[in-house]
């Protein structure tokens, strides 16, 4: 029997594995594997508990055969060291109907005191059947009431059922037994890590200040300082975790999106830069240059890299929604509007809850002028989002005006279809009618009755218009409190005003609206042409 679990009671490893322990109980497999593979080749390491650990991490990743070698492995090196022979059972616990029975010829001897026995068949059991988990962790507590491991078991058995309360509790038990307990520090953070950040963070800290080179606490520091979106902060936590030389791709790659999202654009670059050299094809890498490019201002090298990104990754599931949106936003840039805009579909496809997209490919579409498409995005839009402005309404009024008003005879002479003239009719009136809302929710701007104005100038007769006349007269009535300001609508305004009367023959009417124009701008050619003419037929 070794040493390691003859004093089960406060340790269940050896202390030259401790490191490699430590990483495996907070699910760090990648970490923990390359310790014990390491110590494992030294020779200078308890085998048998090295093996138990493989074995432990290959099963925790479900890689069965590879946890059944190393469980052999450990057998052979130590037979008396029974957590292997306990692993080995574990593989096919759920379809062995007598397992309980084989677990039970382990607790005999020494081994019936040892609470390290009863926590392996615990832990065991936990993936099939809590109950079970639990049966043996109340053995455990008999043989050792005031071992933080007991503790910490009931709690990930606690965890395991949702019960996060409790399960933090019982983390704090361990800690009181054990106040250097750091697995029990760590699993206490990560169950607070999304319902109290600030109890994580306080917790993590404490476990830093007990052990600076304890550099898991790092890394879950700056996951939870993440999920708080407190970005420079993760980024300056997971340095302290992170080895640019001998960090695994996985970690180089969220340190690099830690300081993207942190807004350290040069440092990000920098290492993505460096870290490509050592697996190009990373899709992390891949997407953060594009992006980075893409912020910098670089379009064309943001598109080079985002058609290498989209066209090379094997598992388009590998891609996320913000790799669409970029790739859409970067054809925008490179002026391919209707490419662009069909991305956007599928990132909205993608995520229907990303509904502000349907904004940007709703412009796309309306850049490429396809105001049907153009119109159903910006209605999608307003259907869904929560907090919707009323600028979305005016801006969905201003391209049915504008589908509207495209729909004219392209030569001089020829005359609208009826089908034209009615989809001509039908979209002025449908922003009419998104006009009248914004009139009706903002009164005091002007900016309704002016396009109200528009529409109906649209619909009606050119030559003799009537039927925007109340809308311009109350645009105006709005903008001549600043006319300066407003320079522009009013004389758009004032001129319907002047072609108004002149219609009706109203000539001396007509004249003053001229002259309103001349007034805010004495270079309009067409206002100083009418200021000439009409006058002749005034006198007549």
């Amino acid at each position: 029997m070794t040493l390691a679990l003859m004093m089960g009671a406060t340790s269940l490893f050896a202390e030259d594995n401790g490191k490699a322990i430590d990483y495996y109980k907070v699910g760090m497999y990648g970490e923990a594997k390359k310790e014990l593979l390491a110590n494992l080749q030294s020779g200078k390491t308890d085998k048998a508990e090295v093996c138990y650990y493989l074995g432990e991490l290959y099963s925790a990743q479900n890689m069965k055969d590879s946890a059944a070698y190393y469980y052999k492995e450990g057998i052979v090196a130590d037979p008396d060291y029974v957590l292997n022979s306990i692993g080995e059972l574990k593989l096919d616990l759920a379809n062995n109907p007598n397992a309980d029975k084989a677990f039970s010829g382990f607790l005999t001897g020494k081994n019936k005191k040892n609470p390290a026995v009863y926590i392996a068949i615990a832990r065991a059991y936990l993936p099939v059947s809590t109950a079970k988990a639990m049966e043996y962790m109340e053995q455990a507590r008999a043989v050792a009431p005031k071992s933080p491991d007991v503790f910490i078991l009931e709690g990930d058995i606690l965890a395991a059922k949702k019960q996060y309360g409790d399960a933090a509790s019982r983390y704090e038990q361990a800690i009181y037994f054990d106040n250097k307990c750091k697995e029990a520090y760590f699993k206490y953070a990560k169950i607070y890590s999304r319902s109290n950040p600030q109890y994580a963070i306080d917790m993590l800290n404490k476990l830093i200040e007990m052990d600076p080179e304890y550099t898991v606490a790092y890394g879950e520091l700056a996951d939870v300082y993440y999920k708080n979106e407190e970005f420079a902060k993760a980024a300056d936590a997971f340095s302290k975790y992170v080895n640019v030389e001998t960090s695994d791709m996985k970690d180089l790659a969220r340190y690099a999106t830690l300081l993207y999202f942190s807004g350290d654009q040069d440092k990000a670059l920098e290492l993505v830069t460096k870290v490509s050299q050592r697996e190009p094809n990373n899709t992390v890498l891949r997407r953060l240059n594009m992006y980075i490019n893409y912020d910098k201002g670089d379009y064309a090298k943001s598109l080079e890299l985002a058609k290498t990104l989209m066209g090379q990754v094997e598992d388009s599931s590998k891609l996320i929604t913000r790799d669409y949106m970029y790739f859409a936003r970067t054809l925008s840039k490179n002026d391919l509007h209707k490419e662009a805009a069909e991305v956007f579909e599928k990132a909205v496809n993608m995520d229907t809850a990303r509904v502000e997209l349907l904004k940007e490919m709703g412009s796309e579409y309306e850049a490429v002028k396809d105001y049907d498409k153009a119109i159903g995005a910006y209605k999608r839009y307003i259907d869904q989002a929560k907090d919707v402005k009323l600028n979305d309404y005016f801006n969905l009024g201003k391209v049915y005006y504008t589908a509207g008003a495209s729909i004219r005879p392209t030569e001089d002479g020829v005359v609208m279809t009826e089908s034209d003239s009615m989809r001509m009719v039908d979209y002025l009136k449908g922003a009419d009618s998104l006009f009248a809302h914004v009139v009706e929710k903002a009164p005091e701007s002007y900016l309704g009755y002016l396009f109200r104005g528009r529409a109906n100038w649209a619909i009606d007769n050119p030559q003799a218009p009537k039927l925007a006349k109340p809308f311009y007269e109350q645009a105006i009535a709005v903008m001549e409190k600043d006319p300066q300001k407003n320079a522009a609508g009013l004389i758009e305004a004032y001129r319907f005003m002047g072609v108004h009367y002149i219609g009706l023959e109203d000539y001396p009417a007509s004249l003053e609206y001229w002259k309103k124009i001349l007034e805010l701008n004495p270079d309009n050619a067409e206002a100083k042409r009418m200021a000439e003419v009409l006058p002749q037929y005034i006198q007549q």
